[in-house]
């Protein structure tokens, strides 16, 4: 049975998410992250980015941006993201310039060609506080139950911006604390399994 398509509503968040084909690595090296990571920024605008290393540095404001990034985790294979929708196709047109963008960069490194990414992204709407609570951790502390270490490099996960390590321009100011002990990990990390096997992450 087909799975119903999640419509993209304005002012809604929405876990966003994708792994690469056939399981493969997307990314391989600091600068595929760092790359990544920047290309948050760069495709996030209603003005389309045609030129990446001129676009990085540019300015932008609030009111350019087709979503607004809450969270994110990038791991060697797949990639978590929290988004919200600001204008009318705001996630699609920013997906398909993400995944995109990126694919170009990472074909051209590696003198590779074809999709990078499998298919279209997925999403789930966060329709409820209480599942935002638990997506929130889901996407922050994704390395955690792949047993990956994270270090404080703010462009892996978005859990050091909220913990306050370090912070990220793309991230929303917040100033709360946002931490787990061992116990809340490990509930948190066997959740965790149980929705990427369904979701084949």
């Amino acid at each position: 049975m087909p799975r119903v398509t999640i419509p993209l509503v304005n002012g809604e968040k929405y876990h966003v998410f994708n792994r690469g084909v056939d399981k493969r690595t997307v990314f391989a090296s600091k600068s595929d992250y760092l790359r990544f990571y920047q290309s948050m920024e760069v495709f996030n605008s209603i003005e389309p980015s045609c030129d990446y290393s001129r676009s990085v540095n540019k300015i932008r404001i609030d009111e350019d941006r087709l979503v607004q990034l809450h969270a994110y985790s990038l791991l060697p294979n797949h990639f978590h993201l929290i988004l919200e929708q600001l204008v009318d196709d705001g996630i699609s047109n920013f997906m398909k310039r993400l995944s995109g963008g990126y694919t170009s960069y990472f074909n051209e490194t590696n003198k590779r060609s074809g999709s990078l990414f499998q298919g279209r992204f997925k999403r789930v709407h966060i329709d409820s506080d209480e599942y935002l609570n638990y997506i929130f951790a889901y996407v922050n502390e994704n390395h955690f139950v792949h047993k990956l270490k994270r270090n404080s490099d703010i462009y892996l996960s978005s859990s050091n911006h909220y913990q306050g390590k370090t912070s990220s321009k793309l991230l929303p100011n917040i100033s709360t604390e946002y931490n787990f002990e061992h116990a809340q990990r490990l509930a948190l990390g066997i959740s965790i399994k149980r929705d990427e096997e369904e979701y084949e992450l």
